[in-house]
């Protein structure tokens, strides 16, 4: 059978109780400011101690563990609760925290309240009588009282001042790409802010993406990376060659290490240890409510995701609407979590039979939600592989669609795919 227990928290009872025999009168008082009601108490031996303190606050006699024990004798005689209270008083260390504790056996009791009185409203209300006004009226009551005892989101204007003051002054809310092109559109990534990199197959994408990872580690960033499209274990070869001096992705992919390659790697192993202790890396998680789990947990300064398509969605909504929802959450965790969010997309196939093959906003999957969602929108595009006559093999174009509190525009960089590497010039690329 299915069973539900009724909303109740047996922990919190007990630490009250505890809390009363340690602190004594005025603990009962600061309890009993919450507590206005026997049944608060969901368990049966717990009740019986509260009314027994309950009795010697009333008669102004100390209340304490052998007071306790004494009168609940009194009142409760075939009750053999002398063990059981020993237990509550030794297991609760200290009577500081009896308001919260009172404060959740409350909760949980108007809780219990609500749904008996939403039963029986559901029950009155095909019955013609009298009893649906009052009813109704207890349950608006209970229902009221929830709502206040939920702790309030509001933030003082004064807070926001001082919160707005802290991040002007200590620029600790401007988050840099820590690449020059990048930095002079955006200015770098604003915390609880979303950038979106679009861009199609084989156009550098998660190469820009290592590339802006590494000034993120050398800048003392904290980041997490979801590697969907790929496995840790090939993203971190990537990151090995864009390292490296002599490693190529070629010697890499085909296996051809002579005397200099191995060296390197031997040489490089402790380097990379020390150097991306901050990076976690994640290539077994598909779906989004996980990775929003592990981004609450870790905390990190920036999130990026490799690539959002790949996300798989419980429901059974239209792709479109998967990405909608997709980008919204990762926009909420932004927010919650005081972190940037990195998201990768590909782009429409439509790209590739245009004359002009350069990425635009409607080229995303889902443009509309990611031009009102993103702080950021950018593109990579390797011209060469659209026409190796036209464009340089060295040369990738970055184009920032929209930038919320920078600028638009393009600029060229150099690229060179086999260090997986980009430069500042087309020439660097190349040597």
């Amino acid at each position: 059978m299915d069973l539900k227990v009724s909303p109740s928290n047996k922990e919190a009872e007990k630490a009250i109780l505890g809390a009363i025999m340690l602190g004594g009168e005025e603990t009962y008082e600061k309890a009993k400011a919450w507590i206005r009601e026997d049944n608060a108490f969901y368990y049966l031996d717990n009740k019986k101690l509260w009314k027994s303190m309950d009795e010697l606050y009333k008669e102004h006699k100390p209340i304490d563990l052998i007071t306790v024990n004494d009168k609940i004798k009194d009142l409760y005689p075939k009750s053999k609760l002398a063990y059981y209270t020993t237990g509550v008083y030794e297991s609760c260390p200290t009577a500081a925290n009896v308001e919260a504790y009172a404060k959740i056996v409350w909760y949980k009791y108007i809780q219990r309240a609500s749904a008996k009185t939403a039963q029986k409203l559901y029950t009155t209300s095909f019955e013609a009588n009298g009893e649906l006004s009052e009813t109704l009226e207890t349950h608006a009551m209970y229902i009221e009282e929830l709502l206040n005892l939920h702790p309030s989101k509001r933030k003082e204007i004064s807070d926001i001042i001082d919160d707005t003051y802290n991040n002007i002054l200590e620029d600790t809310n401007i988050i840099k790409f820590g690449i020059k092109q990048l930095d002079y559109f955006a200015g770098g990534m604003t915390r609880k802010e979303i950038t979106v990199l679009g861009g199609r197959p084989g156009h550098g994408k998660s190469t820009l993406v290592i590339n802006i990872l590494r000034k993120l580690i050398e800048q003392g960033n904290k980041v997490i990376i979801f590697n969907r499209e790929m496995s840790n274990e090939e993203m971190m070869k990537k990151i090995l060659v864009m390292e490296s001096q002599f490693l190529t992705a070629t010697d890499i992919r085909r296996h051809n290490l002579g005397d200099v390659q191995n060296k390197e790697l031997s040489r490089m192993k402790d380097e990379i240890i020390e150097k991306y202790e901050n990076l976690i890396m994640y290539d077994n998680i598909s779906g989004l409510p996980e990775a929003i789990r592990e981004v609450s947990r870790i905390k990190p300064d920036v999130v990026i995701d490799d690539y959002i398509q790949l996300v798989q969605m419980d429901d059974k909504l239209e792709r479109r609407f998967q990405i909608e929802k997709i980008m919204h959450q990762y926009k909420w965790t932004a927010k919650k979590n005081d972190c940037h969010a990195i998201l990768v997309s590909q782009l429409n196939r439509e790209i590739e039979r245009r004359l002009d093959p350069r990425p635009k906003m409607s080229d995303f999957a889902e443009s509309g939600v990611i031009e009102q969602t993103a702080e950021s929108a950018m593109f990579v595009f390797y011209g060469w592989n659209f026409n190796p006559k036209t464009y340089d093999e060295n040369q990738c174009e970055i184009i920032f669609a929209k930038s919320r509190y920078g600028k638009q525009g393009s600029i060229d960089m150099g690229f060179n795919g086999n260090k997986c590497s980009y430069y500042e010039n087309i020439g660097e690329a190349s040597s």
